[in-house]
């Protein structure tokens, strides 16, 4: 997988051009300005497209990256980022105002994404924004796709059960569905509450 994305990431540093994905980022960060939440985290930050919006709107941003090879293309972006996993954030209790996480967290194996959600949860402030997207399914299933990535796919149920594990779900959406296959995007806002008890995926 990293070395995958350490080979791609070099040709993914013009801004993206998914609809979907500038919608809800734009709209992200007005909510971010509209909230006055002056701190963002973004797991999965890649080669800092989305890093340069967030900062540009007067945010300050952290990103985080298993690929040195992203993390230097944001470092030549002049953003911060550093070479750390989703499952173990090399940060402080409350560390930022708001999260960003895009097609990153299916791709941790079996159940992880429970242990990212939980980080997330610990270093975004209560009250604090997480938005998330994922590609998911309409049966969990696990595959490896032909470059030798993996995906967990989840159910729009189960994903929201376990964002639920740390707040509030306030908005939830699908798209670019396959009817072949049952693949799907997802997305979901959610308002960071109180240090809850670990999220668990009860379909392991």
């Amino acid at each position: 997988m990293r070395a995958y994305y350490d080979a791609e990431l070099p040709t993914r540093t013009d801004p993206s051009t998914n609809s979907h994905r500038s919608v809800h980022l734009r709209d992200f960060v007005d909510t971010c300005r509209t909230w006055h939440l002056e701190s963002v985290l973004e797991v999965g930050c890649g080669a800092g497209h989305d890093g340069r919006l967030i900062r540009a709107a007067g945010l300050a941003y952290t990103g985080v990256d298993l690929s040195a090879v992203g993390v230097g293309l944001c470092a030549g972006l002049s953003l911060h980022a550093v070479q750390a996993s989703a499952i173990n954030l090399p940060f402080r209790n409350r560390s930022f105002d708001a999260g960003w996480t895009i097609s990153t967290l299916m791709h941790l194996p079996g159940n992880d994404i429970n242990l990212a959600l939980t980080e997330l949860g610990r270093v975004i402030r209560p009250g604090g924004l997480l938005e998330v997207g994922v590609w998911g399914a309409d049966k969990l299933h696990t595959r490896i796709d032909d470059h030798g990535r993996y995906f967990r796919l989840r159910t729009d149920d189960q994903l929201q059960e376990l964002l639920s594990g740390i707040g509030q779900v306030v908005a939830f959406e699908t798209w670019d569905r396959f009817p072949d296959t049952g693949g799907h995007y997802q997305w979901a806002r959610v308002q960071v509450g109180d240090e809850k008890e670990q999220p668990t995926d009860g379909n392991a």
